[in-house]
């Protein structure tokens, strides 16, 4: 049982692709990684796509090679697009049996019959390779293999580029003995490159511009061979080391404060013995080759360094500024009872460029503006350091906290039956309570050592349906991805709810990650430490358990996450769904401005969504103005600003439409969001927002713009819903506006 659960593991990341280092063949030692593609729908259809070779320029042809196999008890008939990437090309149009192109999208579809029982269906083509893009050598060719409304896609990665060509070494013609200088190479073609520096006193460096010294004095002829995946170009440049004397020097701190000790460092060079005079610009001096030294008050000071030897002398100045770390203070109560946030307050002159804490727990925080919950009564050390350039400035502070009325590494189970108040969220799905004669004890199982804090939750999770009669659970990886992203996401942003930070449900969650099947419940816990503890929890929860023991579902994906800078340090997700039953369609959930909201026309409004799925092709979303003479597209949108969670900010009285400038009239508009790809694929609801004149703007000159109407007046709106700020300084999860009923569960916090 417990090596079906490695082999699990292993699989996971089997479908992420797997890598291999090839040498190019063109005699060079560059290495390129390149990927070989799988894809696989279920456990029954696999499909393989590799290019080769992995190397290739400009004229080159390569051979894309695609193979499926069918393990199933049925014949499969599935779909298979490949996306080409720029400057790749079909070679030829004779196309195989059951393929066709389309020259818009760059995509060749297939569409193959594979027998079942290891039935194999294989397609070879010739692409030829037609520009190379010198910032961007590494290519990628996308296939997706659809199969009965699921899909699965991978990609195979290869190189195409241009041989190196060295424009010129830059080096000083003269340097001296022991001084050090750095060799740099100006490059053309495509990267990345190798450098290999024969420095011809029987030295070879393989570094990219490297610093060197020379110790003897001579005429040295220094050799660069630069190698990319395809070639070797060589050069060389002459240089001459002598024994004269030449100054140089540098510094630990280029900022120092005052009172702080720096070190100063001679970089000089020049035949031995080579003798050093400092200068520090107030009044003190030095004769050893790296002293010491610290100045006792503001101000710039001329650095002077003369080094000597029997060939002659020479000189080197530099201005150093000696600054003052900043004033600063916190603001702390005196105490607090354990569980409750407490506020911190840190302040400074205008120089402080951050403030970092220490809470005496063993967590940290940086910020001016700090909350943190003690879990346990005692007295702490706080120290907050405000840092500018020249140093930091440290302050401390003793809190005591008292006992509480809970401690957050540990649920709050004293109310755990108020978590039975949740028919509301058990709406949508027949799952009928199951009761308990008495609590629930989960006994400890024998796991491997070496077994993860997942695997063990997947186990305990079977192992309590098990002992309620019931079939276990299949772990499936799209199920593992989004019970992990929410364990990390609650992790991270501090909170613990079924929203995601992004404003995403989790039968979102479930569509983002392509799994086919439907959603069957969400389980979260915070503060056990280990997966007995939360499972056990869940089934002695009677909304919990109605999830964890559902007869219907068929799948199950574990999350866990650590972070002992987080409110509860441990975050547990369980995500449950039926293989048998459809998955939701995406829907375009509109979340901010509200209905009816008002706003002057120098204001400027966020306008907020979430769309669960991400973007392909060509697909992106428009933003409309609706006004009484038509829709106008005033935004594009094709990256979420978070997660599923897209947002523009515009300005009512700078719209534009295309290349045209909107004049905004005064008055009440609506506006809407489309997914489009070509046509409308998806609107979303049509919401009202009114624009108000700015009495504070100035009156400007007339120019000529399309004039937008305002729609006709309605019935009286509404006040204007406070329209929140997105992102904040803090990440902290965006308001949703309200989903359709989910099965879920959480522990009351």
């Amino acid at each position: 049982m417990v090596r079906r659960h490695r082999l699990f593991a292993l699989g996971i990341l089997f479908l992420l692709g797997f890598g291999f280092w090839v040498r190019s063949q063109q005699g060079t030692s560059a290495d390129v990684l390149v990927v070989s593609g799988l894809a696989q729908v279920s456990d029954a259809l696999q499909l393989n796509v590799s290019i080769s070779p992995p190397i290739s320029q400009p004229g080159d042809l390569l051979q894309l090679h695609a193979v499926l196999t069918n393990v199933d008890q049925v014949t499969q008939s599935p779909e298979v697009v490949f996306y080409l990437p720029p400057g790749v090309a079909l070679e030829n149009q004779f196309l195989p049996a059951g393929m066709t192109v389309n020259v818009k999208a760059d995509s060749l579809h297939w569409l193959p019959i594979v027998a079942a029982h290891g039935g194999m269906q294989q397609v070879s083509l010739s692409l030829r390779v037609e520009t190379a893009d010198i910032q961007m050598p590494h290519r990628e060719l996308t296939a997706v293999l659809k199969l009965n409304g699921a899909e699965e896609r991978t990609a195979t990665s290869f190189w195409v580029g241009i041989p190196p060509q060295i424009e010129n070494i830059l080096t000083p013609p003269q340097v001296s003995v022991g001084q050090p200088f750095q060799i740099r190479a100006t490059m053309r073609g495509s990267g990345p490159f190798t450098q290999s520096w024969n420095l011809g006193d029987g030295r070879v460096l393989k570094v990219n511009d490297p610093i060197i010294v020379f110790p003897l004095p001579g005429v040295y002829e220094v050799q660069l061979e630069a190698s990319n995946p395809l070639a070797t170009a060589s050069q060389s440049q002459r240089i001459t080391v002598v024994p004269h004397p030449a100054a140089q020097f540098t510094m630990d701190d280029l900022t120092p404060g005052v009172g702080q000790e720096v070190s100063f460092i001679s970089q000089s060079g020049g035949g031995q013995p080579l003798q050093h005079f400092w200068d520090f610009g107030d009044g003190n001096s030095s004769t050893e080759a790296n002293p010491r030294h610290q100045y006792a008050g503001l101000g710039t000071y001329q650095v002077h360094l003369q080094v000597r030897n029997a060939y002659g002398q020479s000189d080197a100045y530099w201005p150093v500024t000696v600054g003052q770390p900043p004033a600063a203070n916190m603001t702390v109560p005196e105490s607090i009872p354990a569980g409750r946030a407490m506020p911190g307050l840190a302040s400074g002159d205008s120089s402080v460029l951050r403030y970092e804490w220490a809470m005496g727990d063993g967590r940290y925080h940086e910020g001016a503006q700090i909350n943190h919950v003690y879990s346990r009564s005692g007295d702490y050390y706080i120290t907050m350091i405000a840092v500018n350039e020249y140093g930091g400035t440290e302050i401390g502070r003793w809190i005591h906290v008292d006992p509480g009325l809970l401690s957050v590494y540990l649920p709050f189970i004293a109310n755990a039956g108020q978590i039975a108040l949740t028919e509301d969220v058990l709406a949508g799905l027949d799952l009928p309570p199951v009761e308990l004669g008495q609590p629930f004890v989960l006994a400890p199982v024998a796991v491997p050592a070496n077994s993860t804090p997942t695997e063990q939750l997947f186990l305990y999770i079977n192992e309590a349906r098990r002992q309620f009669d019931l079939l276990p659970l299949t772990n499936v990886a799209p199920l593992n991805a989004a019970a992990q992203n929410h364990a990390a996401d609650m992790a991270a942003y501090g909170f613990t709810a079924h929203t995601g930070s992004d404003g995403s449900t989790p039968e979102e969650r479930y569509l983002g990650q392509q799994y086919p099947g439907g959603y069957a419940g969400e389980t979260t816990a915070w503060g056990f430490e280990e997966a007995r503890q939360a499972v056990e929890f869940w089934v002695n929860s009677p909304s919990h358990r109605r999830i964890l023991l559902n007869a219907a579902a068929t799948d199950v994906g574990v999350g866990f996450y650590t972070d002992y800078n987080a409110p509860n340090v441990w975050y547990w997700t369980a995500e449950f769904g039926n293989n048998y039953a459809a998955p939701s369609a995406p829907t375009l959930r509109v979340q901010e401005p509200a209905q009816h909201a008002e706003a002057m026309v120098t204001t400027a409004v966020t306008y907020a969504w979430n769309w669960p799925v991400p973007l392909s092709g060509s697909q992106r979303f428009v933003l409309y103005l609706h006004t009484s003479q038509g829709a106008f597209p005033v935004a594009v949108v094709t990256q979420p600003t978070h997660g599923t969670y897209y947002a523009v900010q515009l300005t009512a009285n700078t719209l534009q439409t295309g290349n045209s400038r909107l004049q905004v009239l005064p008055g009440r508009y609506e506006w809407q969001v489309k997914l489009e790809d070509g046509a409308a694929l998806v609107e979303s609801e049509r919401r009202s927002i009114a624009f108000l004149v700015d009495p504070n703007a100035p009156t400007a000159t007339p120019t000529p713009t399309e004039t937008m109407t305002p729609l006709p007046p309605t019935a009286t709106a509404p006040s204007a819903t406070p329209t929140p700020e997105w992102p904040t300084p803090t990440p902290l999860p965006p308001t949703p506006t309200n989903p359709a009923p989910l099965v879920t569960a959480t522990p009351v916090p």
